[in-house]
């Protein structure tokens, strides 16, 4: 089982402990920037690839125009995904960011390798975790992949493919965060449909308090919600604004 603990330190929310701090990368996203860094974890043995989440309204709505309207693309590993996801993982990696995991893989090969994001971030984290294991990188027993608020990225296909290929693979969703529900549902060919597992928790996010559902699309969490439309959800996830996140976010 997923400790709160780790959920936490996977994030940066409770330990701003950075051993290495190998690079940052920031490329466009149409009229905006997304970004990712590198480094490593060495009281926790462990490669962290992290990705920048969405930070302005308007990066919000201009990725969710984007993600609805353009067709989505085939994912060399199965399946298909938003064109506007792959594109904007697929210009981080090339940027630098897969030469980073590559070498610091082969300096450190015992190490796990842990990725993680909110929101577009954990888009990009889950694209990137399954072509990390895709390219035989490295083998999916030695990822470690948790998101919060992350948004479905592609079809069924695609989601079941990515479950296969990664064990320890956790969505975290905070009660009615409304970006997790987007795009819409839809488990045809080239719909959209979420990868495993979900941990959902209710309200204030206390250790308790959460449900765990292994099941694609499961409504015992978030799915089943009625009206799951807020975007302070989304922004709050273990009692802190995660645009605080980061290391802008660590204490000085």
């Amino acid at each position: 089982m997923l400790s709160h603990r780790v959920k936490l330190d996977l994030f940066g929310v409770n330990n701003c402990e950075v051993s290495q701090f190998q690079r940052e990368i920031n490329v466009r996203c149409g009229n905006h920037r997304c970004s990712g860094f590198t480094a490593v974890l060495h009281n926790h043995t462990a490669i962290v690839v992290s990705f920048r989440g969405t930070t302005h309204v308007l990066h919000l709505i201009e990725e969710s125009f984007k993600v609805v309207v353009e067709k989505n693309v085939e994912w060399p590993y199965g399946g298909m995904v938003s064109k506007y996801f792959r594109d904007a993982f697929m210009d981080i990696w090339s940027s630098g960011m897969e030469l980073d995991v590559k070498l610091l893989r082969a300096k450190f090969p015992n190490y796990e390798v842990w990725l993680t994001g909110h929101s577009l971030g954990g888009a990009l984290a889950s694209l990137a975790a399954h072509w990390i294991v895709g390219s035989k990188i490295i083998d999916g027993s030695k990822i470690k992949l948790v998101t919060l608020g992350q948004p479905r990225i592609g079809d069924k296909m695609f989601a079941r493919n990515h479950s296969a290929a990664i064990d320890y693979s956790f969505r975290i969703v905070h009660w009615r965060d409304v970006i997790p529900q987007l795009p819409l549902y839809d488990e045809r060919p080239g719909g959209y449909y979420h990868q495993n597992t979900e941990i959902f928790y209710k309200k204030k996010m206390s250790p308790t308090n959460y449900i765990v559902c292994k099941e694609h699309e499961d409504q015992k969490c978030s799915r089943g919600l009625c009206l799951p439309t807020s975007f302070l959800d989304h922004l709050y996830y273990f009692g802190r604004e995660l645009r605080e996140g980061g290391k802008g976010g660590c204490p000085k």
